[in-house]
């Protein structure tokens, strides 16, 4: 972990507000005090506390385009949510760890629910090892092996994306699920974790829609190939389960790399709510020490023990 300094930001501007009223006022008394003020401001601005940034462990790879989508988003917005250092932006304190997408995908094809979960509780292992202060994985899908990391690891907190993506969704009703064709299928990892939030999901109903869907995630999207054609499909799969397959609420973008190929200028009549962006808002913020992980989990009577 990094120590940085976070100045009283918030005073400070409060006392440049009361200087700024004091010097278009005409009373002699307030004028008499702008000395006092200038003495407090300067003071107010020398004084800092200290605050330590939380190390993000990411586990990526699945994809990598992903992974470098994460990387960048949550560094550009650390820059936005700290104030600049003594030279320069503040970056995230992060350590990642990035596994073979092949063989993910490998386990993921044959079904070895218990083996892709093994595979990726490995990585984490690393990020456990470099003493991480919380994990984020970087898709979706690879959430599935959430399960056995806090059985190997019960000190190492998981900032879900399904929890940061039902804090956007809460409330919007039934929501369509676009995702790896493992996540529409079973998907239980995700959907029975958006459910303790209170989020419905359906999915495209036939199989040949869900395997398109994976087939241009695994073959295009995870090696950052992006097609006016598979933009179509995905934009019509959108309207379609915002309307007559009953996701009324909008549609989760649930593979972080959709959002990637996605736009909501695509499908402006539909609400989508982009998992990945969600996900790295959250992490930000929880670094920055805005907001505390365990805020994002559902309720203490539905979390899992």
């Amino acid at each position: 972990m990094g120590n940085y300094y976070y100045p009283w930001i918030d005073a400070c501007r409060v006392l440049q507000l009361l200087g700024s009223v004091m010097l278009r006022s005409k009373s002699p008394g307030l004028s008499a005090l702008l000395p006092l003020l200038a003495v407090a401001g300067l003071s107010f601005l020398g004084s800092s506390w200290s605050f330590t940034m939380q190390t993000i462990g990411m586990l990526t790879g699945v994809s990598y385009v992903s992974g470098i989508d994460y990387y960048r988003g949550i560094n550009e917005r650390i820059a936005k949510l700290l104030p600049n250092g003594h030279i320069m932006a503040k970056n995230s304190d992060m350590v990642i760890v990035s596994v073979d997408c092949d063989e993910y995908v490998r386990l993921l094809t044959a079904k070895d629910s218990e083996g892709v979960q093994d595979y990726l509780a490995n990585g984490v292992a690393k990020l456990h090892r470099a003493g991480v202060d919380f994990l984020v994985i970087a898709s979706n899908t690879a959430h599935i092996c959430v399960g056995l990391v806090r059985e190997r690891f019960p000190d190492l907190p998981v900032l879900h994306i399904a929890d940061c993506t039902a804090a956007a969704a809460r409330g919007a009703g039934p929501v369509g699920l676009l995702g790896t064709e493992p996540t529409m299928r079973d998907g239980s990892w995700l959907k029975e974790r958006l459910a303790l939030h209170g989020v419905e999901v359906v999915v495209p109903p036939a199989e040949e829609d869900r395997q398109r869907c994976y087939k241009i995630i695994c073959d295009e999207l995870s090696f950052d190939k992006f097609t006016d054609e598979s933009r179509r499909f995905f934009a019509e799969m959108a309207r379609k389960l915002h309307g007559e397959w009953g996701g009324s609420g909008g549609v989760i973008l649930g593979c972080t790399e959709i959002e990637l190929l996605l736009r909501p200028g695509d499908v402006p009549e539909v609400p989508l709510f982009r998992s990945a962006e969600l996900h790295m808002d959250a992490a930000a913020r929880v670094q920055a020490g805005q907001v505390s992980l365990e805020s994002f989990m559902p309720s203490e009577k539905a979390a899992p023990a």
